[in-house]
């Protein structure tokens, strides 16, 4: 007895260390599997069963055992995507192309949410009021849906979105009010807007505005003022009162080049004019014509200085324009210009994983992070929510291309739990970037000071 006694404990640290752990079922289940009960009736999500685990489902991502990412385009799903709305981690919700009808259900639960696609579907009613509580968000498409109403001011708390997306809707009302500082790609065509567009979004092209014929101001047609319209009363005259008595009404005209002629009858407007231009003496016309010979020579020689000077000093400082346009190909929304001798390079991943391309990072949007002895560090955000920090090595002297590589199958080798692993690398003769996780805690300068 006593030996079973002495056993019991090593046979209970036992049990606990080799006893299976009972799975935790994902919080996010259930909202999938009433999502495709209700949408999917054609059955095209064929991998979403309860027997699998969810992160391998098609068109779904998982950050931490939580749905981060859920792309769902062309799948003839219909209804609505209420339970969606429960999935509080979800970053990129993209459910393009499909037969999703009704109102927007509400979204404010998805306080994660930075992409939101849903055009081309079927959704009724106005705007997601929803949808302006999401101040993470950087792009919302919501194109070529039945929508109605008007565009609300609210969408201003958006102060990160890049992209507004809504043509080929029933939108109507002004769009004076809107006010989005960072957009870059802005589409309201196609629908029944009214007013004038806002100095805000006048520089961006017509097509971002066409098919609304109550639209008018930069860069469409100037707005016509309503004191220029003849067919209205007071734009050009004014009616008498007809309460005037032993008158008849007769047109005011505002024009004062239109009243009765005073004093000598015989003399006409003409003549007058004629009559003073005879009393300028040919000094005076002299006088006028050397003043504005001299005022054009004066304004001619300051131009010239003006240019004279800018060209010399960019003949001058050739190299800085070089770095100056540097700068700007972490901001560029295109891929590096084909010119001659540009040596094309490209990404070079670790661990087999390609997961972007060069021109994926061209087009993010890019914040400084700092500056150190290497180089400048960047946040990236790609289009499809990740979030990368890029460094770029424009100052360092890293000898040439095998040397380079030599140094970076090191770097990609190193493990360390407080050490950012390197994701990949691009070489060029004019470009050399270091891809790694964006960490958001700070760097540790930060931590130090």
């Amino acid at each position: 007895m006593a030996k079973l006694s002495s056993l019991f404990p090593h046979f209970l640290l036992s049990f606990l260390f080799f006893s299976p752990v009972l799975a935790i079922p994902n919080p996010d289940l259930k909202p999938l599997m009433d999502f495709k009960s209700a949408a999917d009736k054609s059955n095209k999500l064929t991998s979403w069963n309860s027997t699998t685990h969810v992160c391998t489902w098609s068109g779904v991502t998982c950050f931490r055992n939580r749905i981060s990412r859920l792309v769902l385009e062309n799948l003839d799903l219909t209804g609505s995507f209420q339970s969606l709305a429960s999935l509080t981690q979800l970053r990129v919700l993209s459910l393009k192309q499909n037969h999703l009808l009704g109102p927007v259900p509400d979204l404010s639960n998805l306080t994660a949410l930075k992409l939101l696609f849903l055009s081309h579907n079927q959704f009724t009613g106005e705007f997601p009021a929803s949808v302006t509580s999401l101040f993470r968000l950087y792009r919302l498409d919501l194109s070529s849906n039945n929508f109605t109403g008007g565009i609300p001011v609210t969408i201003n708390r958006l102060t990160h979105l890049l992209t507004l997306r809504l043509e080929e809707n029933r939108f109507s009302g002004p769009v004076s009010g809107l006010n989005l500082p960072n957009l870059q790609d802005l589409n309201i065509s196609a629908n029944r807007l009214s007013g004038e567009i806002p100095k805000s979004l006048s520089s961006f092209p017509m097509a971002a505005f066409g098919s609304n014929t109550a639209l008018c101001g930069a860069p469409l047609e100037k707005c016509k003022s309503i004191g220029s319209d003849p067919t209205k009363p007071g734009s050009d005259g004014a009616l008498a009162s007809p309460l005037m008595p032993g008158r008849n009404p007769t047109v005011i005209a505002s024009s004062p080049s239109s009243l009765p002629a005073s004093g000598n009858p015989n003399r006409t407007p003409n003549s007058q004019r004629r009559h003073n231009a005879g009393k300028i003496s040919p000094l005076a016309l002299i006088a006028i014509i050397l003043g504005d010979v001299l005022v054009l020579a004066l304004v001619s020689l300051l131009l010239y200085c003006y240019f004279w000077r800018n060209y010399v000093a960019k003949m001058r400082d050739g190299k800085g324009s070089k770095v100056l346009e540097g700068e700007k190909i972490v901001y560029s929304s295109s891929p590096y210009p084909a010119q001659p001798g540009f040596e094309r390079g490209r990404m070079v991943f670790f661990e087999g994983v390609r997961r972007f391309e060069l021109e994926d990072l061209l087009r993010a949007s890019a914040e400084m992070l700092g500056k150190g002895g290497f180089g400048t560090a960047y946040k990236a955000v790609l289009d499809d929510g990740n979030v990368l920090a890029v460094k770029r090595l424009k100052d360092a002297n890293v000898g040439g291309k095998r040397e380079f590589e030599q140094q970076m199958e090191v770097l990609g080798r190193l493990r360390h739990p407080n050490l950012v692993s390197l994701k990949a690398y691009y070489f060029a003769r004019e470009e050399k970037l270091l891809v790694y996780d964006y960490m958001p805690n700070g760097s540790l300068f930060w931590l130090l000071h």
